[in-house]
């Protein structure tokens, strides 16, 4: 019998309460259920399949069984919705570092939250801030999905020249629990200071758009174009135009298009 996640082994190592899903529509909206029915403890759900992953802008997260990474990570907080992207920065990072311990593979990171191997995109973080006002909690809560496609195949036509996976194929399954090990505990440690200080330098160090000529829009068209010459200390994408001036965007609705 396939089994997936060693359930035992990833409540003895992961920091907070862990639970294991066979499937579900999304871990982020399975999670926002959990808030409306009480839990107030941060918690990670992890699911073996999803029936409709999100992904940003309304977009989906193509999630087939036991071939890629889903995951949740919830916190309650009463910091302010700036750290949303905060989080989405600190999760690529550790996303990345995570692989690299586990697989020995390099990503790089395309702003926001996209990472990248072999020139295909082979994960995503969706952040989602819920006030509390919402399920009448005494505290908000961040809710940080994540998906990474491991050795997910045949994707859907309309992707499949934009996405890959890191593997091939999976012949350990415990490579499955040391990643969602790394990047429970990994998110565990961001959330307990929301400092991004000790992740900025991986984070342009692994940058595939530094340095490179972009195109900032949105849904209602073309934002702006420049070179990116930095990310300021929230993660925001800082742009030089070609008339010199400098300009910071840190919606996290804007979608960065290399030119």
């Amino acid at each position: 019998m396939f089994v997936m996640y060693n359930k035992n082994y990833l409540n003895e190592k992961v920091k907070v309460n862990i639970d294991i899903l066979d499937e579900t529509d999304s871990t982020n909206e399975e999670a926002k259920r959990r808030i409306k029915d009480g839990v107030r403890e941060d918690f990670v759900l992890v699911a073996r399949k999803q029936t409709a992953g999100k992904g940003r802008k309304g977009r989906s997260f193509y999630s087939p069984k036991d071939t890629g990474i889903y995951l949740t990570f919830t916190h309650f907080t009463n910091d302010s919705p700036e750290n949303v992207l905060k989080a989405t920065v600190a999760t690529s990072v550790i996303a990345a570092k995570t692989i690299k311990d586990t697989l020995n593979i390099d990503c790089g990171i395309k702003w926001v939250n996209d990472l990248y191997h072999n020139g295909k995109k082979v994960s995503g973080t969706l952040c989602e801030y819920i006030f509390k006002d919402i399920y009448e909690n005494d505290k908000n809560a961040v809710i940080v999905g994540i998906g990474i496609n491991l050795s997910t195949e045949d994707f859907p036509e309309e992707i499949s020249d934009k996405a890959g996976s890191l593997v091939a194929d999976n012949k350990d399954n415990s490579v499955y629990d040391d990643i969602v090990i790394g990047i429970a505990n990994g998110l565990k440690t961001f959330f307990e200071s929301c400092d991004l200080n000790s992740y900025l330098p991986l984070y342009k160090e692994l940058s595939i758009v530094l340095g490179k000529e972009v195109e900032l829009s949105d849904a209602s068209g073309v934002l702006d174009n420049g070179t990116v010459i930095d990310f300021n200390d929230n993660g925001a994408i800082i742009l030089e135009t070609k008339n010199g001036e400098k300009k910071t965007f840190d919606s996290g609705e804007i979608s960065l298009f290399m030119i």
